[in-house]
């Protein structure tokens, strides 16, 4: 009897501390889930509002006439996007607190990370947005200045940008690129040093006929 007794115990021990826990986590599972949908209510509204903020101010015309990025991202909505940005970036905010709610231990903490680091992931994809806008803008100066090499040097302007962008972005979302920005601006330095050398060299054999000219009147005047 005792030995049914005993195993008795040891069988529904374990059935009782899971059913304790379980007791003790709904209330904060229902919690979180409060908590998320009022999160997301918010979220919503304060996206709703950035929308008509945008629209009312023409923010898609107005930039992608600057940059004359409307043959890259055509029909794209870039205030569209920003307000949709704005409402996954607010929600986000509530999953920490609603994480802790929960307390399931290296689980709520695992997704309080996750929770910590979406919001970067947010921002890089806000710079990277920026960073293709201004190398259009930049490509769209270089060209209207009817130089020569323009397009060349339009060209090589938009991969720095491109790449400068790059790697902000990465950096944002936690890639280590310390070794990269390095290197790309031992590039970087090489890459204007050439232009400069090429500018030089240009403007000079442009301008050799009319220097000969001025010096040869000032060894008359001499």
């Amino acid at each position: 009897m005792g030995i049914l007794t005993e195993l008795g115990v040891s069988v529904l021990e374990p059935l009782r501390s899971i059913w304790n826990g379980i007791i003790q986590t709904v209330p904060g599972i229902v919690a979180a889930i409060i908590l998320l949908i009022i999160g997301y209510i918010v979220a919503l509204i304060i996206a709703y509002i950035v929308d008509q903020v945008l629209e009312r101010i023409k923010f898609d015309k107005w930039v992608l006439d600057k940059t004359h990025a409307a043959k890259t991202f055509g029909k794209f909505r870039l205030g569209k996007f920003l307000a949709l940005i704005t409402k996954w970036y607010v929600f986000i905010l509530f999953l920490p607190p609603a994480a802790a709610l929960v307390r399931l231990g290296s689980l709520s903490n695992f997704l309080m990370a996750v929770a910590m680091w979406i919001p970067n992931v947010i921002v890089a994809v806000i710079l990277a947005m920026i960073g293709v806008a201004f190398a259009f803008y930049i490509d769209n100066k270089i060209t209207e200045t009817k130089i020569k090499a323009a397009s060349i040097l339009a060209m090589i302007a938009k991969i720095i940008i491109y790449v400068f962008t790059l790697l902000i972005v990465l950096d944002q979302v936690g890639i280590q690129v310390a070794v990269a920005q390095t290197s790309f601006l031992i590039i970087l330095a090489g890459v204007m040093l050439a232009v400069a050398m090429v500018i030089g060299i240009g403007f000079g054999l442009a301008f050799r006929d009319e220097a000969k000219g001025i010096i040869k009147q000032v060894k008359k005047k001499l």
